[in-house]
This record gives structure tokens, C-alpha cells and sequence, in this order.
């Protein structure tokens, strides 16, 4: 047989050992792709950090063959997070390099892979007092829509080989799928932490419905009915009625000036105030320097909250009402020949511990009403960006004068419904008419 022919046959035998290799290679490299994507399914679909993690690594350990590694997730809950199978952040950042002053920091700042073969200097480390050298790492990205959240590190492939492409390829596939179980995890604990605080706050605001009153009272002689619509689930606004006997009912309303749970704790404590020093009333102006005293004690670190607020003192036999009106928008008593205005008081409470206060003292007859509000009923603005302001407020209690409750809710809502353009502006909304029946 002439010598080219047989250089043809040994060329071909060459070419089809060379195919049937790189066919077992690509056999092998598709069954590893099959057996990443199966693992990392199970990444995904766990929910628990901590259980996650350990997989990782371990996957990655065995895949790539590595001797030691780490996962490492940056800045969960507000702190780093890391797995650690013998090798450790500051074990890595001990390695070196003349272009690289620091490993994990150069690969979260590109996005990219990095490897490092063949060490010039073994590197030293120490992982549970036991030594261990460095020859080769391997360093792959945990990369997220907002970019990279964390890296996984291997170190030492077995039979001191090299990493190569293809451990590359197999690292990032399983990095890919750590990202994402990593933010599903994330999301599993902030919608927990929501569930928590949605349930906290359901829980607060039935306590803060059961400290109110019932929205319409019958006595034989007044008539109490409640308008009360928060901004949030739970608000600062309060309002409460106490019957003293004899004849009298003491009413306040009251308005935080704050929105959502801080506003709802004032507002609790000014209840408890309220009711203690009730049990001893001397004067509405004795109970609301006292209230202002406690609550300024209380609210001294929290600076610029404070409570606007409105004392009644209603008498029916004595056809009298007494009023104090600390900082809040004025009462108003109302019948068919005039409108009256109840402004005297003094200062909001809870900021200066040594205010005064003056009581007004004015007459009540049957058929009497008394109109009490915060300011959520007229700072609100419409699509114009008008606001209903107070004096469109009292046109529409004059208009109402007679009305009943009834009609006089649903012509309220429809008011505040066309001034609730900004929901911004939207704040908690309490107005309480009471009305003289005998």
C-alpha cells in the first residue's frame, strides 16, 4: 500500500477517535446542563435562604470539582450572607493579583466571570484552625435585574487541573439560578413581613374601632351621631362621648397631627388622659391643662407632633354648654336664627406643658345642634386644585341645619367625594353632631 494512503487511513482513524471524543464531550457537558437545570429548579422553587445556599455551593463544588468554595449573597436583610465549604471571604480577598487589588469586589464591579490558574503563591488560609492552600479559583457572578447580588467561589480543582471554559459555562448556569432563588427568597420575607404588618395593623385597628364610641347614641335627651372616615387603616383623629350623669356628657374631638400608627398611639394615650381626669372634673379648663401637661411629658422626643383638640361640657338641665377650644377648628352651634362659632380656648395640645386655658360658657336650647370637626373635612382639594375650605364647610352645616342624619352623610360624602382629587391631600375626617332634644 503506498505511504500516502496509509497517512489517509491513520488521518481518518485519528478524525473519528477525535469525533467519538468530542461526542462523549458534548454528551457529557449535555448531561451536565441537564442536571444544572434540574438542580437549579429545585433552587427556584425553595423559598428559605438558608436552605437554598448549601445547595448551591454543593452543586457547584460537585459539578466543577473544586476542593473548597463559598457563596456569598451581598446585603441581605441589610447584611452580607455566605455559605462557606472551606473557603472564606477573607481568605479570597487575601489573593492578589497586579491588576487586582481584590476579587469579589472587581467581579461585582464587571458582572463577569473571573479565574485565576496557577498561582504563583500558594496562598495560606485558615477555615475552623485548619490550613489550607490555594492553587486555582474560580469565581462566578449572581447577577439580578438590578445587577450583581452576590458570587460564588471556587477553589482548587481536584488533580491540581485548571478551571476552564466550560467550568465557566457550568458556574455561571448555577449562578444564574442562585440569583434568582436568592430574590425569590427575598420576596418570600418582605411578603411575609407585609402579611405580619397588614395583620398588626388589622389588629390595631379593631382596638382603635372598639376604644370609639358607637356612631349614634340615643339619650333621652341629646342625640349623638358620628361621622369617621380615616385616611389609613388605622389615625389620629378620636373623638368621645361620656355620659357624667345629672344631665351632662362631656365631648372631645381630637386630631393628631400626624397620620397612620404614630398618630394612632397619641390618640390613645389623649383618650386615657381624657378619661382619667373626667372622673374629677373640675372645669374644661383644668382638664385640658392637665391632658396638655401629661401629653407634653409624652410626646417631648417626638418634636414636632402635638394634638389639636376640642372640650364640651354639655348641660341640658341648665340649658348651658361649656367649651374649650385648644387649636382646633371651632365648634359650631346652630339653629334657625343664628351661627355660632366656638374659638375660645387657647393653645394646641402637647408642646408647652405650662399653657392656660379659658372656658367658654354658652346657652343651649332644644333643637340645638352642635357640629364638632377636624380639619379633614374642609382641607381637602378638588380637580382644580381648589381647596373646600371652612367657610363652604359652614355653608353646607347651614344648609343642613334641619336635615337628618341620613341625608345629611350622603350629601357629606358627595362633597368630600368631589374634593378628594389629591389623594395626598386626603386626611383622617371626623365630624360629630350633636343635637339638643329636651
Amino acid at each position: 500500500m503506498p505511504e500516502s494512503f496509509e497517512n489517509i487511513f491513520q488521518l481518518g482513524e485519528a478524525l473519528e477517535q477525535r469525533l467519538g471524543q468530542l461526542e462523549e464531550s458534548l454528551d457529557d457537558q449535555i448531561n451536565k446542563v441537564v442536571d444544572i437545570s434540574r438542580i437549579g429548579a429545585a433552587f427556584t422553587s425553595t423559598l428559605d435562604l438558608d436552605t437554598v445556599l448549601p445547595m448551591v455551593i454543593e452543586t457547584a463544588l460537585r459539578h466543577l470539582k473544586g476542593e473548597v468554595g463559598e457563596v456569598l449573597v451581598f446585603n441581605y436583610k441589610g447584611q452580607p450572607k455566605s455559605i462557606s465549604w472551606g473557603l472564606t471571604t477573607n481568605i479570597i480577598n487575601s489573593i492578589k493579583t497586579d491588576k487586582i487589588e481584590n476579587l469579589i469586589d472587581e467581579v461585582k464591579r464587571t458582572g463577569e466571570p473571573l479565574v485565576l490558574n496557577n498561582l504563583s503563591q500558594q496562598i495560606s488560609g485558615l477555615v475552623a484552625n485548619i490550613a489550607i492552600n490555594i492553587k486555582s479559583i474560580i469565581i462566578a457572578p449572581l447577577k439580578a435585574q438590578e445587577g450583581t447580588i452576590g458570587v460564588i467561589s471556587i477553589a482548587n480543582k481536584e488533580d491540581d487541573e485548571d478551571f476552564i471554559s466550560e467550568d465557566i459555562f457550568s458556574l455561571e448556569m448555577i449562578g444564574s439560578f442562585a440569583a434568582v432563588a436568592v430574590k425569590n427568597a427575598e420576596l418570600h420575607q418582605e411578603a411575609l413581613a407585609k402579611q405580619k404588618i397588614e395583620h398588626e395593623l388589622q389588629l390595631a385597628e379593631h382596638v382603635q374601632s372598639t376604644l370609639m364610641p358607637e356612631k349614634r347614641i340615643e339619650y333621652d335627651d341629646l342625640s349623638v351621631s358620628a361621622y369617621y372616615n380615616m385616611a389609613g387603616q388605622v389615625g389620629g383623629d378620636f373623638y368621645d362621648i361620656m355620659n357624667l350623669g345629672n344631665g351632662k356628657y362631656l365631648v372631645v374631638v381630637a386630631d393628631v397631627s400626624n397620620k397612620g400608627v404614630p398618630a394612632a398611639l397619641i390618640m390613645t394615650s389623649v383618650r386615657s388622659y381624657v378619661r382619667a381626669v373626667a372622673d374629677n372634673l373640675v372645669s374644661l379648663a383644668d382638664l385640658a391643662s392637665k391632658v396638655n401637661r401629661h401629653l407634653s411629658r409624652d410626646i417631648e422626643k417626638l418634636g414636632s407632633m402635638f394634638v389639636t383638640m376640642f372640650f364640651c361640657l354639655i348641660d341640658t338641665k341648665a340649658k348651658k354648654i361649656y367649651s374649650v377650644n385648644a387649636g382646633h377648628p371651632p365648634g359650631i352651634v346652630i339653629n334657625d336664627k343664628k351661627m355660632e362659632k366656638l374659638k375660645v380656648g387657647g393653645t394646641l395640645i402637647g408642646q408647652f406643658p405650662d399653657a392656660k386655658f379659658t372656658e367658654k360658657i354658652s346657652d343651649l336650647n332644644i333643637g340645638d345642634r352642635l357640629i364638632i370637626f377636624t380639619d379633614g373635612i374642609f382641607e381637602c382639594v378638588n380637580s382644580n386644585g381648589d381647596m373646600l375650605g371652612l367657610e363652604k364647610a359652614l355653608s353646607f352645616f347651614r344648609e343642613h341645619q334641619k336635615s337628618s342624619w341620613e341625608k345629611f352623610v350622603k350629601d357629606l360624602n358627595d362633597l368630600l367625594l368631589e374634593y378628594s382629587f389629591d389623594q395626598g391631600r386626603v386626611d383622617d375626617t371626623t365630624l360629630l353632631l350633636v343635637e339638643v332634644k329636651k
